[in-house]
């Protein structure tokens, strides 16, 4: 059964090929970089990003007169 498409499989290699994504150069590095460095945290930035997830999941919006460090304080 037939329903009167043609399959060419001049370029049928291509249609395999991984898309190639345009990243700038600055993106390339940070994550060239974060691959080869050690990401541990320690509990007190994981007690810091467990309440910034609660206070986020609340929806109520962040105090924009809040000291630095007050929502997420880490070492980077």
């Amino acid at each position: 059964m037939t329903d009167g498409l043609g399959i060419s499989r001049s370029n049928a290699g291509n249609a395999n090929a991984p898309r190639t994504v345009y990243q700038s150069e600055g993106v390339r590095e940070v994550q060239s970089r974060a691959q080869f460095l050690e990401q541990g945290q320690t509990p007190q930035e994981r007690a810091g990003l467990t309440r910034l997830d609660r206070l986020l999941d609340a929806g109520a919006p962040l105090d924009t007169n809040a000291p630095r460090g007050f929502y997420l304080n880490i070492r980077v």
